[in-house]
């Protein structure tokens, strides 16, 4: 079969283009046909708060990468539906997860609705976690031409029933990312080499945008130091915007000493150092639908704390694989944190590891890709 992807690929960088590459890498081992139709640009300078959006230090995947579309660029969209007609793909698969694509993807799939190509959404989003404008509107557009919406949460699989009842829409999952435990270290190597010998590690890990309430945990943390006094934060990732307030919030606690922030984005080859180092992963959102960054954490067997927001719940399941706070503030937050460490170790890597089964990108290709 000759599968086509519309959406972000190497050298763009984050979550949505490593997810497409595993998927896409999947299909290969399955001996289908695989093209990323990709960006030549993500977003135009004005709307893009972090540093870079290329990633320069990684290698080039194995297989068809052609730059051609710019989603804020009209003049990209003909070119780019003449180039997926043209190869002639039977299955079209783009990732959604922000209004801002709408009108490229919608426009591209109108050109291509006479080309007997089945298009199938992969939905991260439907209600998002920054406010649009016409975002409802701008997202029925996209979707209009869609064959197939599989989305990678209960909860995005209910707003999306609800926005279209008649459209044949799938309940997935959002797969363990699997790449980054290259198992080129140990929790003992990794700690000594970020001067953690002895704590109780708290990891917050990738872009830090204000949904993802850093803050909350921010102002746990004295909580929690209170019953555990030799934790400590690791704050790693890339700030969308200014990072002042977090910055303000560290200082105005006095717990310098307890806090690391790195703040960076970080290479796929450094990922497990900073996962191996914790003891638990922190996931304080104020709003989620599904998170990559758990299934990051649960491939290293590391158990995670989650407010109990969106598709969070489902895949931090209570007391089996980490801990779901009773509500997204500060003081149940801490509590959570405090109960994870009563939890027993040894069954929690055990509950990890038959829940990681259920989460393989085999199974997630094989639905993607099935008649129903």
């Amino acid at each position: 079969m000759k599968i086509a992807f519309l959406g972000p690929a190497y050298p763009l960088r984050g979550g949505i283009a490593q997810f497409i590459a595993l998927l896409a890498e999947e299909f290969i081992k399955n001996n289908h046909e695989v093209k990323i139709f990709s960006f030549r640009k993500q977003y135009p300078k004005l709307l893009f708060p972090g540093k870079k959006q290329i990633d320069e230090n990684e290698k080039p995947p194995p297989f068809n990468i052609q730059p051609i579309l710019t989603p804020y660029n009209s003049f990209t969209w003909i070119p780019t539906a003449k180039k997926i007609k043209q190869w002639q793909p039977d299955i079209l698969i783009l990732k959604y997860w922000i209004p801002f694509f709408a009108p490229a993807f919608g426009f591209v799939l109108f050109i291509l609705k006479s080309s007997n190509i089945k298009i199938i959404y992969l939905i991260d989003n439907i209600e998002f976690h920054e406010k649009w404008l016409f975002a409802k509107i701008l997202t029925k557009f996209a979707f209009s031409k869609a064959d197939k919406l599989v989305t990678l949460s209960k909860a995005v699989y209910k707003n999306a029933k609800e926005m279209f009842p008649k459209k044949n829409t799938i309940l997935g999952f959002h797969p363990t990312y699997n790449c980054y435990n290259q198992n080129r270290f140990d929790k003992k190597t990794v700690k000594e080499k970020l001067g953690l010998n002895g704590k109780k590690v708290i990891l917050f890990f990738g872009f830090i945008k204000p949904y993802k309430g850093l803050d909350i945990l921010l102002y746990a943390f004295p909580k929690i130091l209170e019953k555990i006094p030799n934790a400590h934060l690791l704050i790693v990732g890339e700030t969308y915007g200014s990072s002042e307030k977090y910055y303000k919030i560290i200082k105005d606690l006095k717990f310098l000493k307890n806090i690391k922030f790195i703040e960076k984005f970080v290479q796929t080859g450094e990922v497990e150092i900073f996962f191996k180092a914790a003891d638990v992963l922190a996931l304080p959102y104020k709003q989620a639908t599904q998170s990559g960054i758990a299934q990051i954490g649960f491939d290293m067997q590391l158990g995670a704390v989650a407010t109990p927001v969106g598709g969070l719940p489902e895949i931090v399941i209570d007391k089996k694989t980490g801990i779901v706070a009773k509500s997204c503030s500060s003081d149940d937050f801490a509590q959570a944190v405090v109960d994870f460490f009563k939890l027993d170790e040894k069954k929690l890597k055990e509950n990890i590891k038959i829940e990681n089964r259920k989460y393989s990108w085999d199974r997630f290709a094989e639905l993607v890709i099935s008649s129903k």
